[in-house]
Formats: C-alpha cells, structure tokens, sequence
C-alpha cells in the first residue's frame, strides 16, 4: 500500500512519503499513518442579506437570556444580525483606520469596541440605545481590546504603538483607581494583539516580543498583575492573524511562520519543515498581515485565510495541515439566530437545507464565514470536492502500471497516475478513471518515476480515503 502521508509541501524529493496535496479535506488518523476525511462546503441560509462592504472585525456574544448574536463592522457601521439573516445598524458614521479592524471585546453587558479614528466605545447589547464613548479616563484612541480575568486590557493608546493601558477591577469604565494601571514597553516593538489564555493568563503579543500577563504575580499589593516576557525577538504582524482558544493561541509569526502558544509555555513553531516555506511562496512578507487566524473546535482545527479563496488549516491533535479552495471575505465563529417559521419567506420546500438544520435553529458559535457575496455561511454542507495526490515515487526502472486500487470508500472518485522519465520532467497524467466492478482502476501508463491522484467530487459521500493498493506493474523499456 502507498499512503498519502501528511502533507508537508517544505519536504522535497522522491519517496519523502509526504502527499503533493490535500486540499478540500481534514487530516485523520489511518492506522500507523496519516489518511483524509472530507470538509464540509460552506452553506448561506435561505434569504441571508449581505453585510454591504468589506467585513473590518466581528464578534459573536450570548445573551443574558442566552440568545447568541453577531455583530460585524464595516468601514463606517456596526451592524447585528438579526433573526432574517438581515443587518440592524447599531452605529452609522464611523471611518475606521485603513488597514485595521474594529476591536471587539465582551464585558458584563457591553459590547466594547474600538479603533484609532472613532475612539473607545461602549454598547449596550442587552438594554440597546447608542454606542458612547467609554469614561473614567479611559484611553481615547485604541487599535486593541483585550478582557483578561475580569479586567478591560487597551493596546495602541492614544498614538502610542507601546503603550498598555488596564481597568480597575470589574469596572471597564475606572481607568484611574483601584487597580487601574498603565505600562509603555521600552521594548519588543508595536503592539499588536492580546489574547484570554484563561486562569488569569494573557497572551501578548508584540513586534519582536511575546509576553505573559499573570494575575496575582503583581510587582506590589497594588498590582492585579505581573507581566514576564516569554520570547524575544519572535513577536507577530496584526491583530487578525492572531486567535486563541482554551488556553492555547496560534498567530503568524514575524518574519513568516506559524506559531502555537500554550498558557505557561514556551511558542512552538508548528509550521516548521512542513508548511513555513510554501506559505511564503504564497503570501509575501509585506502582506502577512493580511492572514486572518480563526479556530474551529468541533474539527479541532486553526484556520488561516491566505487570501479571497485559499485557507490553509491545521489540525490541533494530529499537527498536520491541509489546504481548502473556497471563496471567502473573512472567517468567523458564527452563531445562528433562530428563526421563526412566520420569517421564512420561501416556499419549505425550496429551501436548500431541511428545515430542521442548524441553519435555522438558534444555538451556539460554529465555524463560519463571510462569502464572496458578503453573505454569511456555516461550514454545514455536503463535502467539498477534493484533491489528494501522493509524493514522487521511483518506480525501479521503467514500468507499466496496468491496475490500482483505491483505499477509500467512495465508490465514485476517479484516480489516475502522473508519469515521467526523469526528475526535472513534468508529470503526464492519466485520465481519471473509476474504479470497476472488483474495485479497481485499470491503467496503462509507462514511466520511471510516478505519483497517485484520487479525487473526490463536491456533493461526494466519503468517510476516509488512505492511498492506493493492489498495484499492478510489469518492466518495460522506455
């Protein structure tokens, strides 16, 4: 049996063992090995309205009654969306810095939220009214919002890149006493994110600087807390590319890279001989920025949006990755609100999803995004199409290869073979083929060196696929 292998695109050469390519798929364990599953397409509930422009940060809350919503900027809006899958306009006439996000952030009953141009603010999400600037000497401008342990973090105050400024204990709105505290790093460079690492841990993140807040650990009996460095010169490049969850944080690295920070650890470099060098040949370094980071739980995977349709995403239990080809304008934890049957405006049986899905049920965040149209989907549907092709592998002499067998079990994916004479030749592939009645692909294909494609089509029914067996060759001369 040849397996694909994990897909590592950094290693090179024949018989590496590591698949050419995985995309449209999650990486799951096969035995000794590495095989693929299928990833769900994305799916846009009937009658969803489009966000209106460029998506510039979101945040998805629970209400007091328990009720989530979504909440989305834009250039110059705050909007919710409501139970038709529609925007309600929380604020209107905002002008949000070029290039950032608006910075969101959870407190008690408001939602704070912030940018270097519309200032520090505060809305109320459960008694509504208007969103109003934050008070009790709160920094004025701020790129980042942070809630740790019950205290509000700001990042970026007031034009200075370095400077940190936190609440009092328990009141986001006292930024002058009872524990309220400031600091300007002197190193480490801007500052670009912060994130809740929960027990009273923060991640933050910096230029050339990784650091550690730890309540409790206070310098005196003033100090809610201690701050540590726990890298230098490794740091990060925005806000966005950054993400967190469960006492664990993933973000681009300076420089390129991918990183994992687990709570009271040291940053592990998860993209290390396996993805680092193909992804700068994807994004260059000037545009790192650009990568959004988002977590997905339930598939216990980190995704990384390189661009308007390539994700790269990497699986928390088995380290490896994988790469999806869909369209979209931003990745979200997406809550579905629910939706009562007097709001559906089309005919029940037109829907394109039952009417018992989640995509009508209200209930708790899953991962999401914004599509091409700005419309909101959830990664709910039938399988993505997918592509999973092994390494280079020398064939000891020229060979025919007559027969294959595929080791997934979708009977309706199509395999072929890739041939060529020599390592700096380009691959002639076969024409895919399914398997016959025994379950095998019949092939008459001549080379010394060869590599497997299966592929599996959007809509397929599958459950893993693991490589090929049962190969059939005899020699040949060229």
């Amino acid at each position: 049996m040849i397996g694909w292998g994990a897909w590592r695109p950094d290693t090179g050469g024949p018989d590496s063992g590591v698949a050419q390519t995985a995309d449209g798929v999650l990486p799951q364990s096969a035995g000794q090995g590495i095989g693929y599953g299928p990833m769900n397409s994305p799916v846009t509930p009937s009658g969803a309205v489009s966000l209106g422009d460029d998506p510039r940060g979101g945040i998805t809350i629970q209400r007091q009654d328990g009720a989530w919503q979504d909440f989305f900027a834009t250039s110059d809006k705050i909007r919710v969306l409501d139970s038709t899958y529609d925007w309600d306009d929380i604020e209107t006439g905002r002008s949000v810095t070029s290039g950032d996000d608006v910075s969101f952030a959870l407190y008690g009953t408001k939602l704070l939220n912030a940018d270097t141009t519309d200032g520090f603010k505060a809305y109320d999400y459960e008694a509504g009214g208007t969103n109003d600037a934050v008070g009790g000497g709160a920094p004025t401008a701020v790129r980042e919002l942070c809630v740790c342990n019950n205290v509000v973090f700001a990042l970026d105050c007031d034009g200075n890149n370095r400077r940190m400024e936190s609440s009092a204990l328990g009141n986001h709105a006292n930024w002058t006493s009872e524990g309220a505290n400031g600091k300007t790093f002197e190193d480490g460079g801007a500052l670009f994110a912060m994130r809740d690492l929960r027990n009273g841990l923060g991640l933050i993140v910096q230029e050339s600087a990784l650091r550690l807040v730890q309540f409790g650990t206070g310098p005196d009996a003033n100090s809610l807390y201690g701050i540590t460095k726990v890298a230098e010169g490794l740091g990060g490049v925005s806000s966005r590319s950054v993400a967190a969850f469960n006492g664990k944080a993933w973000f681009v690295a300076n420089g390129g890279g991918l990183y994992e920070y687990a709570a009271g650890g040291e940053p592990t470099p998860i993209g290390d001989q396996k993805v680092n060098n193909w992804l700068a040949g994807q994004v260059a370094a000037a545009d790192l920025g650009t990568i959004q980071t988002s977590v997905d739980p339930g598939r216990k995977m980190t995704w990384f949006r390189l661009s308007a349709s390539l994700m790269l995403g990497f699986h928390w239990t088995t380290r490896e990755f994988v790469t999806v080809s869909v369209s979209t304008s931003a990745l979200v934890r997406l809550a579905t609100p629910a939706v009562v049957i007097d709001d559906i405006s089309d005919l029940i049986d037109d829907l394109d999803v039952t009417i018992d899905s989640l995509d009508f049920q209200g209930g708790a965040p899953t991962f999401g995004a914004l599509g091409a149209d700005l419309k909101i989907s959830r990664f709910t549907g039938t399988p993505l199409a997918a592509d999973l092709r092994s390494c280079l592998l020398t064939a000891g002499g020229s060979k025919r290869f007559l027969q294959a067998t595929p080791i997934s079990d979708n009977a309706a994916s199509t395999l072929s073979i890739g041939v060529s004479d020599s390592l700096s030749k380009t691959l002639t592939f076969s024409t895919p083929a399914q398997r016959n009645e025994d379950g095998n692909v019949m092939l008459d294909d001549r080379g010394r060196y060869f590599v497997f494609r299966e592929q599996h089509a959007a809509g397929a029914t599958w459950t893993f696929s693991n490589g090929v067996d049962g190969i059939v060759s005899v020699p040949e001369s060229p």
